[in-house]
Formats: structure tokens, C-alpha cells, sequence
């Protein structure tokens, strides 16, 4: 644990998601392969598709409304509607059939339990801190055991451009009725969620769990910890 400021209490905490409080790695690569084989097997119009052209449909609808790059569920949709209507599909046909692969995709995509430790920590923490998730993900936060925890549950997309972008920061002070400098974030990029935190003007703790190199950042941390719990010091 390297503090790099001098530390004062906060009264709220702020939690990115995937690969802070759980690997996300293997629930997202099997929810990928999932979605391979369902289009391969069940939607016959684009069963021909390799996954170099289904990423070009992802990169044409980014390059016709760069909004999607930041909204992972809206642009899952947008890639896979414009897909199915240039290859015959009715466009009210196309927009249903995405939309319900869409919602399997994210059951599958959300179908695990974060860590008994990650999920004790948090619960030790609620005891003393408001705990806010902000994220630019998509997983369903109460199939995967978190439901109840958080005050307050933010996810890029729609009104709130993705992290770094201060949107889910500043949306998370009004709420909670907090100035930033008493809210503390955690995660483990160092762009969005160190600097992203940093530059709304938060304290930061920098989860790196995996030895990346301090020039990679962009701000400094307040906090930079290598274990989840070592949060247990702020108890």
C-alpha cells in the first residue's frame, strides 16, 4: 500500500467493476465465444460471417455515431441490427432479433458470483462508507451478487459518456449530495479510473494488481494498493 498524499477521510467510496472487483477476463471471453456460436448456428442470414467481418460492422456503426464507442450494450445492438438488415433482413425484424440476442448475451455475459472476498470486503465497507459502482460495462449487477450493496449504480451509456469522462463522477456527487474531494474511487486503469477520478477532482486509489508501471499514469493516485483488500485499512 503507497500512499503518494497525505490521506483524509472520505465519506463515500466509488467502484469500477470489471477487473477491480473481479477478474473479468474469462466471463467475457466465454460470453464472446457464446455469441459466436448462437450466430453461427441460430441466425442463418449472417451464419457466413468471420469475426474479422463482424468486427467491421462494430467499427462501421462506431464511424457513423462515435457516441457507441462509450455505450458497449448500445453498440453490441447497433452492430448486430445493421448486420442482419444488409443481409435481408426487414429492419423491424433486425431490430427485435438484436435486441433479443442482446439481453441472452448479457445473461451469459453476467452469469457468475464475484468473489466471496470481494463481496465481504464491500459489505465490511458499507458499514462505514456510501458505496457507489461506476462503470463502463454492462453486467447485470444483482446476478452477479452485488444487488443491494450500492446506493448507487452508474453505467456509461445513454446520458453518461464512459470513463474518463467526469459525467458518472459528477452525477454521483449530486446524488449522494457530496463535494468530489469526499468521494474516494477505486479501480484499476489508469486512465479511466485514475485519472478520470483524479480530473473530477476525487481522491483516487489505484488497484495494480498486476505491477503496471507508474508512467502509464496520467495522474497520480492518492492511494495505490496491489490486493483488493488492503482496503481493510480504511475500516
Amino acid at each position: 500500500m503507497i500512499f503518494y498524499r497525505s490521506w483524509s477521510p472520505v465519506q463515500a467510496l466509488s467502484f469500477d467493476l470489471d477487473d477491480t472487483l473481479y477478474d473479468n477476463w474469462p466471463y467475457i471471453k466465454r460470453a464472446e465465444q457464446w455469441l459466436t456460436d448462437y450466430l453461427k448456428e441460430q441466425v442463418h442470414a449472417t451464419a457466413h460471417l468471420t469475426h474479422s467481418q463482424w468486427q467491421a460492422y462494430k467499427r462501421k456503426v462506431i464511424k457513423r455515431d462515435p457516441r457507441l464507442k462509450g455505450d458497449v450494450s448500445a453498440c453490441r445492438v447497433a452492430w448486430l441490427h445493421l448486420a442482419f438488415t444488409e443481409h435481408g433482413m426487414a429492419d423491424n425484424e433486425a431490430s427485435q432479433l438484436a435486441q433479443e440476442i442482446f439481453q441472452q448475451f448479457l445473461a451469459v455475459r453476467s452469469d457468475f458470483e464475484v468473489p466471496a472476498e470481494s463481496l465481504a470486503l464491500l459489505q465490511a465497507l458499507a458499514q462505514r462508507y456510501r458505496l457507489v459502482a461506476i462503470t463502463n460495462g454492462n453486467v447485470d449487477i444483482a446476478s452477479i451478487g452485488l444487488g443491494g450493496l450500492f446506493e448507487l449504480e452508474l453505467k456509461a451509456g445513454g446520458q453518461f459518456r464512459a470513463k474518463p469522462a467526469a459525467d458518472m463522477y459528477q452525477y454521483a456527487c449530486q446524488q449522494l449530495q457530496l463535494a468530489p474531494q469526499q468521494i474516494a474511487h477505486v479501480g484499476d486503469h489508469c486512465i479511466t479510473d485514475v485519472a478520470g477520478a483524479t480530473k473530477a477532482g476525487y481522491r483516487s486509489i489505484w488497484l495494480n494488481q498486476y505491477s503496471q508501471q507508474a508512467r502509464k499514469l496520467q495522474a497520480l493516485p492518492d492511494i495505490e494498493i496491489s490486493q483488493l483488500a488492503q482496503l481493510q485499512y480504511l475500516l
